[in-house]
């Protein structure tokens, strides 16, 4: 009986599968962020931020947790296995998070990265992509200020971009369909850079906090804001925050509150309001031929948050004024997109053709071929309809 259980024992052990080619922590960098570039020679630039996995340099207070390698090559895939000349570990992507790309770059043409972040299976849809002025080399090499890694900081203050309303990002899957459908009117990304200052935010104990006190030397701060614009496969312009905003409010895309400051100058006033409920709707009033015209209709709500200045009380007439300036406020920040899209880039970013086409299929075959001609041309009229809904907990200013 041993003899048979002895051979049933060593026939299955045949069949057993075994982890030949795992490879140990130690052997790995995990890959939180990838950046693309153009290099001197013209070349597909990589860098890449890769963090030790956790756990490995608990008790090793000497090795370093994060490693920031690039390399070139005649295509981005190949720049991406040219990391292994320098790298002391096999780098894996998926656990990328953020994805860069230089303006060099994506002024030259980024169909290949879209490529790649959609062919290869290490990159996984959730990658938020921005690009940047300037190169994703020198983004990628802003310290930390308060998060023990620039990836983990850049990660909350792209969640935090939501609450701005003035920042904003795609996936790889949003952004390569856009790419596909969009290919005649362009569509927005995100835009991410940093900028000099001495007022540096930081989380230090206070005796470190005397050592700095006096410090005025400059330092990079990262930061989210903006907004860009691709068209035919390139970068084509900028979006300011304003802008952006605006782009956001058209579109339909404000998933939180944002504010709004009015100086009323006039009135002996000023008022921030925070506006809230906002829903846009584009419809074209008048179609004849190649004649179109077109109305941006948005209703919102909002609140008055913060009221300096002379304001001694709530009566209709002051309410209906409030809700009449915060509306043109609005209504301002629609038409500086507008006129950026119509006059400046001459693209259909702004997304009227896709109203456009829903309701009007017939002419849209006649009109998508160029599209963008007929768009610059379209007079477009803005309704804004904003109802102050609540008037905070003071019923009167603290103005002496």
């Amino acid at each position: 009986m041993k003899k048979y259980l002895v051979i049933i024992l060593c026939i299955s052990c045949i069949f057993l599968s075994s982890c030949w080619d795992s490879q140990e922590l130690s052997d790995i960098g995990l890959v939180v962020m990838t950046g693309f570039d153009l290099d001197d020679n013209g070349l597909d630039r990589v860098t890449v931020l890769s963090v030790q996995p956790f756990g490995q340099a608990q008790n090793q207070e000497n090795v370093a947790t994060t490693w920031i390698g690039t390399a070139s090559g005649e295509s981005a895939f190949e720049a991406l296995r040219n990391l292994r000349r320098t790298s002391t570990r096999s780098l894996i992507w998926r656990h990328n998070k953020i994805i860069l790309i230089g303006e060099k770059k994506a002024m030259s043409g980024i169909s290949n990265i879209t490529d790649l972040l959609t062919r290869n299976s290490e990159f996984r849809y959730d990658n938020v992509i921005f690009l940047t002025p300037g190169e994703a080399y020198e983004m990628m090499q802003v310290p930390a200020n308060l998060e023990k890694s620039l990836f983990r900081e850049l990660l909350g203050i792209i969640e935090g971009s939501v609450e701005w309303a003035k920042g904003f990002a795609l996936d790889v899957k949003d952004f390569s369909l856009n790419s596909l459908s969009s290919y005649q009117h362009g569509f927005v990304t995100g835009s991410m850079g940093f900028y000099y200052s001495n007022k540096t935010p930081f989380t230090i104990d206070y005796q470190e906090y005397l050592k700095l006190y006096w410090k005025d030397t400059d330092q990079p701060i990262a930061y989210v804001s903006g907004g860009s614009v691709i068209d035919k496969d390139r970068l084509i312009g900028w979006l300011s925050p304003t802008e952006l905003r605006g782009y956001l409010i058209l579109n339909n895309k404000i998933d939180k509150n944002f504010s709004i400051f009015k100086n009323i100058s006039n009135s002996g006033y000023k008022i921030t309001a925070d506006i809230t409920n906002v829903k846009t709707e584009i419809v074209f009033p008048h179609v004849s031929g190649e004649e179109i015209h077109a109305t941006v209709k948005v209703k919102a709500k909002g609140s008055l948050s913060e009221i300096q200045g002379e304001l001694t009380e709530y009566d209709e007439d002051i309410i209906e004024k409030i809700e009449s300036i915060l509306a043109g406020e609005i209504a301002s920040e629609l038409r500086s997109v507008i006129k950026r899209a119509q006059d400046d880039l001459r693209t259909d970013f702004t997304g009227f053709h896709k109203f456009f086409s829903v309701k009007y299929p017939e002419l849209w075959e006649k009109f998508k071929g160029n599209w963008c001609e007929v768009f610059c041309r379209i007079p477009i009229n803005i309704d804004v309809d904003l109802k102050i809904r609540h008037q905070g907990l003071m019923g009167r200013t603290f103005y002496n």
